[in-house]
């Protein structure tokens, strides 16, 4: 079970996880279990966002002003998005 995210819940990337860019989205290998993972572009660009830790507020500031997405729902989906990131151990979440 991972922790409830709120706005400034802090996501880092699972140092573990090697990954290749490409036009439609996201190729990951996590190496320490061998389990690869495809995400979609929009997904590739979270991912991205986490390139240094970063808050669940700041990812979707970012997305809300790159793409036509509702900031409710643009929040509804990336929370659903890191949680599945989280329970695949591709990401870790600190609450404050």
């Amino acid at each position: 079970m991972t922790a409830a995210i709120t706005g400034n819940s802090l996501i880092t990337r699972n140092p573990s996880i090697l990954f290749n860019d490409f036009d439609d989205g996201l190729m990951m290998m996590d190496i320490d279990s061998g389990n690869y993972f495809d995400v979609d572009s929009v997904g590739g660009r979270i991912w991205a966002l986490l390139e240094s830790p970063a808050t669940l507020d700041t990812i979707c500031e970012s997305l809300v002003a790159e793409y036509a997405v509702d900031a409710d729902v643009c929040r509804s989906e990336t929370i659903g998005f890191i949680e599945e990131l989280a329970g695949k151990g591709l990401v870790t979440l600190q609450t404050a």
